[in-house]
């Protein structure tokens, strides 16, 4: 379960995408939590492999604005 304290700050279905969301949270110091949920059983694969996880990202709200910034920086 996640803190009242925190607030969700990104959502995705794509592992890769996860990583890279999470890699930018962490280059910029901002702790977050991750509410992983299963959406597919282990038969589906193929070209749906990365796909069958929902990955939520929650940081404090103190840090809502920096993980923003942060999620949309390309460089």
């Amino acid at each position: 379960m996640i803190s009242k304290k925190k607030t969700l700050i990104y959502t995705t279905f794509s592992q890769k995408e996860y990583a890279t969301i999470a890699s930018r949270l962490h280059a910029h110091g901002i702790k977050f939590r991750v509410a992983m949920l299963n959406n597919m059983s282990e038969a589906a694969g193929g070209a749906y492999d990365d796909y069958k996880n929902e990955y939520k990202l929650y940081v404090t709200k103190q840090n809502k604005e920096n993980a923003r910034r942060a999620i949309h920086t390309t460089a």
